[in-house]
Order: structure tokens, then C-alpha cells, then sequence
């Protein structure tokens, strides 16, 4: 009896522990979730969708290099600290070493493949630029993920809001002032450093931990890393043969209408980005010491996203031109259809992102990364056979790359619900799916109903709609309204 109120007791401490942890990185993303969209809205704006679509390539291209510089960390530091707290200086030591030996060397490789594949000058500084800046924030999250190993989000929460704000603040009176591509960049580069600057302080909370290289522990750390690189590689490398595609069968034009409608797509994603962010070290932990809460914590994150993705997507399909407004619906209007095949996408995100996450955590990322490389095949295969077909139909290639995204994305989530470890889905996980679909149709019909409205109207109303359904349906007990509640208090 004493030992079971006791792991009750420990369930709800550890319930408590993620929801603290889960609510300060959202509400870092809340809070720069405005400037990252005012940002992306005035570059597309001054820059024209052929710059964007220069950036967005850049930065997809060089995102997938310095995955190896990486090396999975962000996967294995974490956890590592989380079980051996005194390693942690020495593995601070030993990453930066690492990070520093190998940044100079991808971005080699990278420059020159993109020179073999006939990419020009302007792409190539952007190219250039966009890895300085990859090479400080691969230093920044260096620190951000160790220190979260101590299952402290609110340093990682404090220096991504700080990184959002800094960008905003160099980067927006450059282009105000008349500045280009090149000078953009660079502003965005120095914001990074400033905060790396600022979060090098945080280190002090590592007390006693000795600064240290140490070879035994950095081949730990390949060893460890390969197989969240692989999965990382495998999920970098088909928005990169994605973009190749794009660019060498579209016009520029339609390379910058998908950066836009991606750019969305990346904040509507941010929720679900900072649940699994929060979670991962705790269900490291309890995979280890407690099955039984791992799999409880598994199915409230689930529930949880049943919750918020149904009208995160549906808001998606029914009113894309809210978002287009923000990015000029005379240069970007083709990113609407794309914002709407996009929805799928986000829907199944969500699930696959918490289900990836509870994978890794239970030591099977392997098997993740093997179904991510589906997609790649996916996208090799479709990729060329929709671009031009959607091109040549509705002078968006763009779109092509939606459908095949759209499809990767389900097989991920078929793959996720068959590698899951036994005991994740339940009744209660089946019910809070049926009651949000009901609801979601109610919030389809109000969209329906209110479509002669404005859509900055209709979408509040119909959301209104959504959560009135769920409430009389039972979707939203106290449970739940306490949760909302503390985080709108806090």
C-alpha cells in the first residue's frame, strides 16, 4: 500500500516535472513565436521570393551538413548528464573540440557540391553566411543541451527566445534601411553570437565540473551520436533533395512560395517542438527506472496533442490566406495551395514528432531512422514526377513537394504506432481522438457556415466552435482546463 502511494506519488512528481519543463519552452515559443513571424514576414517582403528562396535553400543545405558537426548530441547529452551529472564538464570540453575539428570541413564539402551542381555566386555567399551562423548556433545548442540534461528547460527557453530576439532586433532595421541578402545574413550571424555570448554565463550552474577533452568519453559520444545522426540525417536529407528538385525543375518563384508556406508551417509546429524537447530527458530517465511512467507520461503527451493539433491544422487548411497576408498575397499568393495540402503534413506531425521522441528515449532510434529513410525514397521517386506535372498545371512546383511531404509523413506515423513498445495506446488515447474529430467538424462546419466573414472573424469564431464542442462532449475535464489554466498563469 505505502509502496504504491509512493510510485503514485513519484508519477505525479514526474507529471509536474515535464508539465514545469514542457511550459517554459512554450512559452519561449509563444513569446518569440510574433517575432519569428514578423521577421520571416519583412524579409520575404524586402528580400523578394527569389532572395527567400535563396535563404531557405542555403539553410536547408547547410543545416543537413552540420548535422555532422552535431553528431546527434542533442540526443545523447541530455540523456548522458541526466545519468551522470558529474561527466558534464568534460562532455562540454570534449563536444566543443569535436564541433570545432569538423565545421571546416562540411562546410568544404558542401560548398562544393553545390558548385558541382551549378548553384552561382549569389547562392554561394548565402551558402557561406548562413554556415558561419550554423557553426555558433551548433557552440550555443552545445551548452543549451548539456545544461538540459540537468532537466532545467528554462536556460534553453531564456537562450532560444534571447537568439529570436536578437535576430529580429539586428536583422529587421537592415532590411528597413535598404540591405540585402548578403547584409541580412550577416546581421542574423552576429545575433547568434551575442547569444552564445550571453548564455556562456549558464555555465557556472555546472558547479565543480572540470572543462576537460577526454578521448574514452568523445568516442562515447560518436559511438552514442550515430545512430540520433543517422535518424537526424535521414530527416535533413529529404527536405534537401526536396529543395534540389524544387530549384533545378521550378522557377525561383516557386522555391520562395514553399519557403513561405514551410516558414508557417515551422512555427505551427512549435508546440509540438517544445513538448518533445521538454520530454526527452525525463523519458530517458524512466525508461530506465520506471516502465510503467514512461508509458503514463507517453499517453498524456499524446492525449495532450490530440488536443491542440486538430484546430492547429484545420486553422491551417480553412484560413492559409492569414497567414499569406502577413507575408504579401501579391508576391506570395500560390503559398495558400500549398498551405493547404501542408495541413496533412501538420496533423500527422504532431503524432510522429511524440512518437519519435518516445522511440529514441526508449533506445530504438535506429528503427526511426530506417523509417525516416523511407521518406528519402519517397521524395527521390515522386519529387521528380510531381514538380513538373504541378508545375506545368498550376505554375506551382511547389506543390508537388507538399503531396510527397504529405505522404513520407503518414508512412512515418504508420511506422511510429508499429515500432511503439506495448502498453502506449489505450481506450482513453481512442476516446480523446474520437471527441476532437467530432469537434474539429464542428469547427469545419462553423468555417463553412461563416464563410462570407472576414478570416480574421471566421477563425477565432469556428476555433470558439471547436472548443464548445469538445466541452460538451467532454474533451476538456478539469484536468485538462487546470493545465490551460496554469499555463496562461504562468
Amino acid at each position: 500500500m505505502v509502496q504504491s502511494a509512493r510510485a503514485d506519488e513519484s508519477t505525479r512528481s514526474t507529471h509536474r516535472l515535464v508539465l514545469r519543463n514542457t511550459l517554459m519552452l512554450v512559452a519561449a515559443q509563444v513569446l518569440g513565436m510574433p517575432l519569428s513571424i514578423v521577421l520571416n514576414a519583412v524579409m520575404a517582403r524586402y528580400l523578394g521570393p527569389e532572395d527567400f528562396g535563396y535563404i531557405y535553400l542555403a539553410t536547408t543545405f547547410a543545416g543537413f551538413g552540420f548535422l555532422v558537426v552535431a553528431w546527434g548530441q542533442s540526443g545523447t547529452l541530455p540523456a548522458m548528464v541526466a545519468k551522470a551529472p558529474g561527466d558534464a564538464g568534460v562532455l562540454i570540453g570534449t563536444g566543443l573540440v569535436w564541433r570545432l575539428c569538423t565545421s571546416v570541413l562540411v562546410y568544404g564539402v558542401i560548398a562544393a557540391g553545390c558548385f558541382a551542381l551549378g548553384y552561382g555566386a549569389t547562392f554561394q555567399v548565402a551558402l557561406l553566411l548562413v554556415s558561419v551562423g550554423c557553426f555558433i548556433a551548433t557552440m550555443l545548442g552545445l551548452i543549451l543541451d548539456t545544461i538540459r540534461g540537468f532537466e532545467r528547460t528554462d536556460i534553453t527557453a531564456y537562450g532560444n527566445l534571447g537568439w529570436q530576439v536578437l535576430t529580429a532586433v539586428f536583422s529587421i532595421p537592415v532590411l528597413i534601411v535598404g540591405g540585402r541578402l548578403k547584409a541580412v545574413l550577416v546581421a542574423q550571424d552576429v545575433a547568434v553570437f551575442v547569444a552564445l555570448v550571453l548564455v556562456i554565463p549558464s555555465l557556472r550552474l555546472i558547479k565543480g565540473k572540470k572543462f576537460a577533452f577526454d578521448r574514452a568519453l568523445l568516442k562515447r559520444l560518436v559511438v552514442d551520436g550515430a545512430p540520433f545522426l543517422s535518424l537526424g540525417l535521414t530527416m535533413a536529407l529529404q527536405p534537401n533533395v526536396d529543395g534540389v528538385f524544387l530549384s533545378k525543375l521550378a522557377p525561383v518563384e516557386s522555391v520562395g512560395w514553399y519557403a513561405a508556406a514551410r516558414k508557417l508551417i515551422g512555427v505551427l509546429v512549435y508546440p509540438a517542438a517544445a513538448m518533445t524537447t521538454a520530454l526527452y530527458p525525463t523519458l530517458a530517465r524512466l525508461h530506465v527506472e520506471n516502465l510503467d511512467a514512461f508509458r503514463a507520461t507517453v499517453r498524456s503527451a499524446l492525449r495532450a496533442t490530440t488536443l491542440i493539433v486538430v484546430p492547429v491544422a484545420l486553422g491551417c487548411a480553412l484560413y492559409p490566406d492569414i497567414g499569406i497576408r502577413i507575408f504579401s498575397r501579391a508576391s506570395y499568393g500560390p503559398a495558400e495551395s500549398d498551405l493547404r495540402v501542408l495541413a496533412l503534413f501538420l496533423f500527422a506531425c504532431y503524432f510522429s514528432m511524440v512518437l519519435g521522441n518516445a522511440l529514441a528515449a526508449s533506445g530504438r532510434p535506429r528503427g526511426w531512422a530506417v523509417a525516416q529513410f523511407g521518406c528519402v525514397v519517397i521524395s527521390a521517386v515522386a519529387d521528380p514526377l510531381l514538380v513538373p506535372w504541378f508545375q506545368t498545371h498550376y505554375g506551382n512546383g511547389g506543390l508537388g513537394i507538399c503531396v510527397s511531404s504529405v505522404a513520407s509523413e503518414v508512412l512515418m506515423v504508420g511506422a511510429a504506432i508499429w515500432m511503439s513498445p506495448s502498453g502506449l495506446f489505450d481506450k482513453t488515447l481512442a476516446r480523446q481522438l474520437l471527441i476532437t474529430s467530432v469537434a474539429g467538424g464542428a469547427m469545419a462546419l462553423a468555417a463553412r457556415l461563416l464563410s462570407g466573414l472576414s478570416s480574421f472573424i471566421g477563425a477565432p469564431l469556428s476555433v470558439a466552435a471547436y472548443v464548445a464542442c469538445l466541452w460538451a462532449l467532454g474533451g476538456l475535464g478539469k484536468e485538462q482546463i487546470q493545465v490551460l489554466r496554469s499555463m496562461f498563469k504562468k
